[in-house]
């Protein structure tokens, strides 16, 4: 009598309280619905934990591994891949570029130097082709999304996307995230000269001036750049013992930065030009 009291009342329990209750005929059902639930997302497998696990082991390589830049020029001290990536991931949380999706640059950030985990940070230095390069970089990924539980993992099919995605350049992420990644380097190289006067870091500015395609991109390498050559003059004036040293550094920080400007607007007019040629 008291089991068939309780049953009758059961719908005005379930009723009364704020989460749907569910019966089941046996226990373990609970347990394999809440396996299925956190294997399977939209049709695509969830990784596993020993999946994780040797991912993000993996992943320690980049904490550890030295950018290569810097080892070749003798910075003390000199960032891992995984510092380079970090900051970038703060830059496409910060920028808010118009038309942007801020989680997927943050994404893609995090993502774009994965592959070097496996194959190292390949520098123009390493006399290894962009061809070959590419090569080595898409056997990683491709190594990695099977490390996360192959093409029909949610996280595995994700990581591949976005690498792709950065390389490929095709998107308005991508091109933002793309110029992060030439900025992080040489905002790292004023910090660098500014820790070690006696380096002379400026291969990286030159190797990234006017290649700059976004907004954002254009007017922080400009902040970056005036800030620098104003340092710069100022460290000469002060070794020279002379005075009004402020104003001419600052004059030539102007001078550098509309140098940016100009050539990134003179290269993508020519870029404008090449493809109404192709075009006609």
């Amino acid at each position: 009598r008291v089991l068939k009291s309780s049953v009758r009342n059961l719908p005005a329990f379930a009723a009364s309280v704020t989460c749907p209750v569910r019966l089941v005929s046996n226990p373990r059902s609970i347990d394999l619905t809440r396996r299925m639930s956190t294997r399977e997302s939209n049709g695509a497998t969830e990784t596993s934990a020993k999946e994780a696990l040797d991912f993000l082991m993996l992943l320690q390589k980049l904490k550890v591994t030295k950018r290569t830049g810097w080892v070749r020029n003798g910075v003390d001290q000199p960032e891992s891949i995984a510092d380079h990536m970090y900051r970038m991931g703060m830059m496409s949380l910060i920028a808010g570029e118009a038309g942007v999706d801020t989680n997927r640059c943050i994404k893609i950030a995090i993502v774009h130097d994965v592959a070097e985990s496996i194959v190292g940070d390949i520098t123009p230095h390493c006399k290894v082709s962009k061809e070959e390069k590419y090569r080595l970089e898409c056997e990683a990924i491709d190594k990695i999304r099977d490390m996360l539980g192959g093409a029909g993992s949610r996280a595995g099919a994700e990581v591949s996307a976005l690498w792709h995605e950065y390389e490929e350049g095709s998107t308005a992420e991508a091109k933002l995230v793309k110029d992060f990644d030439k900025l992080e380097m040489i905002i790292q190289a004023y910090e660098y000269e500014r820790a070690q006067p006696e380096l002379n870091l400026q291969e990286f500015f030159d190797s990234t001036a006017g290649r700059f395609t976004t907004n954002t991109g254009i007017r922080w390498a400009e902040e970056l750049v005036q800030r620098r050559a104003a340092a710069r003059g100022a460290a000469a004036a002060a070794a020279a013992g002379g005075e009004g040293g402020q104003g001419s550094s600052g004059d030539a920080g102007r001078s550098a930065a509309a140098a940016i400007g100009d050539k990134a607007e003179t290269d993508a007019e020519e870029r404008s030009d090449a493809k109404r040629q192709r075009a006609e």
